[in-house]
C-alpha cells in the first residue's frame, strides 16, 4: 500500500502472553503448611504488578476430587506440604498423592498417562531433620507430578523446622522468585527443560542425592477405601462380633 504524506504505517497489534492460573494446593497435620500457603496467597494478592491470573486454593482432597479437571482449568500449580508420621502423606492430602500414583499403577510400572502434561509447578516443604524419612512427602509429590506430565518450573524448597531460624526469609525468596517466573511466563514454558532434577536439593545424601521412600500402597489403600465407602469398619465391627460369640460360648461351656 502507499503511504499518505506525514503517515506511518502502523504496527502489527501486540501479542499478549495468555495468563498463567495457578492451582495451590496444601497437605497440612498441623496447620502449619496450611497457613504459610494461605499467607503466600495473601502476598501474591496484595503485590503490584501481578500480572499472571487467578490464584486458587484448595486442599489436598479436594483437589483430588477435581483431579481430572486440573489439567484443563490451571497452567501451574504450587504445591506446599510435610510429611506425618514415618514420612506418609499428612491429613488431608493422601487422595491427591493417590491421584499423582493412579497413572503408573494402570499398565504395569511405566507412566502410561499423563493427565497433567502440559502444565508446570513448583512444591514447597516442611519438615523436621530429626526424622529418617526428612521431606518424604514433598520429595514424592515433586517427583510424582513430573511423572505424570507437569514441567517443574523452580527448584523445591524444603524447609526444616528444626533450624536456628531464618525459615521465613528463605520462603519470603523462595516465592519471590516463583511470583516472578509465573508473572513473566506462559503455558507454552510447559514444553522447557525443567529447571532442575527432583533429586537435587540441599539435604541431599552422601551420593547428592535427596532420598525418598514410596507410598504408594498406602495411599492407593487409602484411595480406594475412601470410594463408596471403608470395608474396614465393617471388618473391624464383624471381629468384634465373632470374638463376643466366642467367649460367650466359653463361658456357657458350649466350647469345652
Amino acid at each position: 500500500h502507499r503511504l499518505l504524506p506525514g503517515r506511518l504505517p502502523r504496527s502489527p497489534p501486540s501479542r499478549l502472553q495468555p495468563n498463567m492460573n495457578v492451582l495451590v494446593v496444601y497437605g497440612s497435620e498441623t496447620g502449619t503448611t496450611k497457613r504459610k500457603v494461605k499467607a503466600i496467597e495473601k502476598a501474591w494478592g496484595s503485590r503490584a504488578g501481578k500480572k499472571f491470573g487467578s490464584v486458587t486454593v484448595k486442599s489436598g482432597d479436594e483437589a483430588a476430587a477435581d483431579f481430572a479437571s486440573i489439567k484443563d482449568t490451571y497452567d501451574a500449580i504450587v504445591i506446599g506440604v510435610s510429611s506425618f508420621g514415618d514420612g506418609d502423606p499428612p491429613e488431608g492430602y493422601q487422595l491427591f498423592l493417590a491421584e499423582l500414583y493412579k497413572p503408573s499403577k494402570t499398565e504395569g510400572e511405566e507412566v502410561v498417562r499423563k493427565p497433567l502434561e502440559g502444565m508446570q509447578h513448583a512444591v514447597l516443604g516442611f519438615g523436621s531433620t530429626v526424622y529418617e524419612t526428612y521431606q518424604n512427602c514433598p520429595r514424592l509429590t515433586d517427583k510424582l507430578l513430573e511423572d505424570v506430565g507437569s514441567r517443574r518450573m523452580l527448584q523445591r524448597l524444603e524447609i526444616d523446622e528444626m533450624a536456628a531460624g531464618g525459615e521465613q526469609k528463605e520462603i519470603d525468596a523462595w516465592e519471590g522468585k516463583l511470583f516472578d517466573l509465573l508473572n513473566k511466563g506462559s503455558p507454552a514454558d510447559a514444553k522447557k527443560a525443567p529447571s532442575n532434577k527432583w533429586d537435587e536439593g540441599e539435604f541431599a545424601n552422601d551420593s547428592g542425592k535427596c532420598d525418598v521412600d514410596d507410598r504408594d500402597e498406602l495411599v492407593l489403600q487409602l484411595q480406594g477405601s475412601s470410594g463408596g465407602g471403608s470395608t474396614m469398619p465393617m471388618i473391624a465391627v464383624l471381629v468384634v462380633v465373632v470374638a463376643v460369640a466366642v467367649g460367650y460360648l466359653y463361658q456357657t461351656g458350649a466350647l469345652n
